[in-house]
C-alpha cells in the first residue's frame, strides 16, 4: 500500500460508491408534482444535507395546503426512492476492484451516508457490495447532517482508528470540507450533481477521482 498511514477508509454512498445521484435528482419535485407543487432551486438549496423526515417537514411547512400528513409524504417518497434505486443506481466505475484491493491490504472500511438505512443497505446488498464493509452509519445513527463531522468521527471510532489514520471518500463539497477540517485525509469524487462546488472539493482533497476508481491505483 502506497500510503502506510491510511488504515481505514470511510465511504459516502450516493455519488461515491454508487452512481445513484440521479435517484435523488428532483426527487421531491417528482413526488409533489402530482399536487401541482413546483419546487424552486432555493428550496433545494435549503434542504441540502437534510434527512427525508426533515425534507418532508420543510415542504409541509412551506406549502401548508398540501393534502398530506408527514407520514403520508414519507411513505410516498419512500416508494419512489425504492423504485428508482432498483432501476437507476449502479456501482461506480472501478469501485469493486478498488474495494477488493483495500481489503487485500488490510484496510478497514465503513460507510457513512445520509441515506436511510433501509435504502442504503438494500442498494449495496443487491449489488453484492456490503460484504466489503465493517459497518454502515447513517444519519439515523448520528442525528446530524454532514455539516458536522459526527458521522465521520463515529465511524473512525468504531474502526478503532483516529481521524488521521482514515481517508474519507466524498462527492459532496460541503461534506468533504467538513471531513478535512476534522482531520481526515480526503479523496474527492467528481459528481455532476455537485459541479458548481467541484473547485472547492478539489482544493481540499488529497486525491481526486475524475471518472474511475482505477485512477487511484498505486496512490493509496
Amino acid at each position: 500500500m502506497a500510503n502506510a498511514n491510511i488504515k481505514g477508509a470511510i465511504f459516502d454512498m450516493d455519488g461515491t460508491l454508487l452512481d445513484s445521484m440521479p435517484v435523488w435528482k428532483r426527487l421531491t419535485q417528482r413526488y409533489l408534482a402530482q399536487f401541482n407543487v413546483h419546487i424552486t432551486d432555493a428550496d433545494y438549496a435549503v434542504c441540502e444535507g437534510f434527512s427525508q423526515p426533515q425534507v418532508a417537514e420543510y415542504f409541509l411547512k412551506r406549502y401548508p395546503n398540501l393534502p398530506l400528513t408527514r407520514q403520508q409524504m414519507l411513505d410516498g417518497m419512500d416508494e419512489l426512492i425504492t423504485s428508482r434505486y432498483e432501476t437507476i443506481a449502479k456501482p461506480k466505475d472501478g469501485v469493486i476492484d478498488f474495494l477488493k484491493g483495500l481489503r487485500a491490504c488490510g484496510v478497514k472500511m465503513a460507510i457513512a451516508t445520509l441515506t436511510a438505512r433501509r435504502h442504503a443497505e438494500k442498494a449495496l446488498i443487491d449489488r453484492d457490495m456490503m460484504k466489503y464493509f465493517e459497518f454502515m452509519l447513517t444519519i439515523e445513527d448520528v442525528g446530524v447532517p454532514k455539516y458536522e463531522p459526527d458521522i465521520y468521527l463515529e465511524a473512525a471510532k468504531r474502526l478503532g482508528l483516529t481521524a488521521g489514520e482514515c481517508m474519507v471518500f466524498e462527492d459532496a463539497p460541503y461534506a468533504g470540507v467538513t471531513a478535512k477540517k476534522a482531520g481526515f485525509a480526503l479523496c474527492g469524487m467528481a459528481e455532476p450533481a455537485y459541479a458548481e462546488g467541484e473547485d472547492t472539493l478539489r482544493q481540499v482533497s488529497d486525491m481526486f477521482v475524475e471518472h474511475s476508481f482505477a485512477e487511484l491505483a498505486g496512490k493509496l
